[in-house]
């Protein structure tokens, strides 16, 4: 038996790491029945979601403990994120993994690794999801060189700043490039699922997936539907809600059931929710999201978009401080120039956003310049590989003892 302790601190992650458990089993199997060898298996323990608990994964803490942003968030629950990273590197001491894999959750997972390492020094140790040491804090890349074996990056730029500590990090693409996107004849049963008139058009709202950004973004995405309900007849937004912040958020919703719809992955269950989410962006004329990594599956489903950011006064000052980039969507950053419309901090307001809102809504080579982006970005991000996991699994299990693959 083989054992991996993974470490994933958020719903992304969560994402990840299921993916990557499921090609990992599928691999090792295909290598141990070619050879006829001896039955092993793998055991997965760790931290994770329900995505990865559903792949067999055993969950020693839940995901929730660690979806936190923002310097309050953080404060208050400092105590409670040392004796996680305390337990779990006492854990490791006693099981011994065979490898460890962390993804995503730098500030938390550097701390863990930091602690095992003392503990043992020749544990292999992978971080899935290069840190953006591009955008900020780029002294991490040296730190990380001290603590891990590899580091798998999502994107293609990534490689140099890790490299050059003689850390070796491999590109393995991002998973969006290779998401299965639906026909266009799915739209009329998508539209009859969430029970809107066909002939509207849909604004999906996205407040993001952490409930500190959630209560500053909260009341501007609420004035914005407001405001837009009043102008437009035609129009019906769409709000996905992730089950981790499923009930903080439905309580502070106050709004027009025939114009507004929920989709709720709480009621729905993982896989549904997914699937759903992907039709929604498909079939939406445009997305307002907080910027993030759902940037770029707005991308793969050509989703126009307008993106805001706004957090809590003290974590924006620090955000100013060490952020290098002015730009906090993924599509600009990755091809340098503004192509999305941004509204981020000081400029995060009602009356702006909505007015770039009417300007995409009503100007179809706005909408055909993003879409051209759109396609660039997912051909950058993408490898030859038939999907994205398959590389980060084959790269992982290299690392276990004897060299599986």
């Amino acid at each position: 038996m083989y054992k991996i302790l993974i470490i994933a601190g958020e719903p992304s992650g969560d994402n990840l790491g299921s993916k990557l458990i499921k090609e990992m089993k599928i691999q090792f199997e295909e290598k141990f029945h070619s050879n006829n060898s001896k039955k092993q298996e793998l055991l997965f323990q760790g931290i994770g979601g329900l995505k990865m608990q559903n792949e067999g994964f055993v969950c020693l803490y839940k995901i929730e403990e660690l979806s936190i942003m923002g310097f309050f968030d953080v404060f208050k629950r400092i105590r409670k994120i040392y004796s996680i990273i305390f337990a779990l590197s006492n854990y490791t001491k006693v099981w011994k993994p065979d490898l460890i894999i962390t993804i995503d959750s730098p500030d938390f997972c550097f701390r863990l690794v930091n602690k095992i390492r003392k503990i043992d020094k020749f544990v292999p140790i992978i971080h899935y999801v290069a840190p953006s040491v591009w955008a900020w804090r780029p002294k991490r890349a040296k730190q990380m060189s001290l603590l891990y074996d590899k580091v798998l990056a999502l994107f293609p730029f990534e490689k140099p700043y890790f490299e050059k500590y003689g850390l070796s990090c491999d590109f393995v693409g991002h998973p969006i490039s290779k998401a299965s996107i639906p026909l266009d004849s799915e739209r009329e049963n998508f539209f009859k699922t969430m029970e809107i008139d066909d002939s509207n058009e849909i604004i999906t709202i996205l407040p993001g997936s952490r409930k500190s950004e959630i209560k500053s973004l909260l009341p501007i995405y609420s004035k914005l539907i407001n405001n837009l309900c009043i102008q437009f007849n035609n129009i019906s937004f769409v709000i996905p809600i992730p089950e981790n912040v499923s009930h903080y958020m439905r309580p502070k919703l106050n709004y027009n059931k025939s114009r507004v719809k929920i989709l709720s992955e709480s009621k729905i269950g993982v896989d549904k929710f997914d699937s759903l989410k992907f039709s929604l962006f498909k079939f939406s004329t445009l997305a307002i999201n907080t910027s993030g990594s759902v940037s770029l599956e707005l991308a793969k489903t050509g989703t126009p978009m307008v993106s805001i950011y706004k957090c809590g006064w003290l974590f924006e000052k620090i955000i100013k401080s060490f952020v290098k980039l002015k730009s906090a969507n993924l599509i600009n950053i990755i091809l340098k120039k503004q192509v999305i419309p941004e509204f981020l901090f000081e400029k995060c307001k009602v009356l702006a956003i909505e007015s770039s809102v009417k300007d995409l809504l009503s100007n179809p080579l706005l909408q055909k310049e993003q879409k051209e982006a759109f396609n660039k970005v997912i051909k950058l991000i993408s490898t030859d590989e038939y999907k994205q996991s398959e590389k980060a699994a084959k790269i992982s299990l290299q690392y276990l003892k004897e060299g599986i693959l």
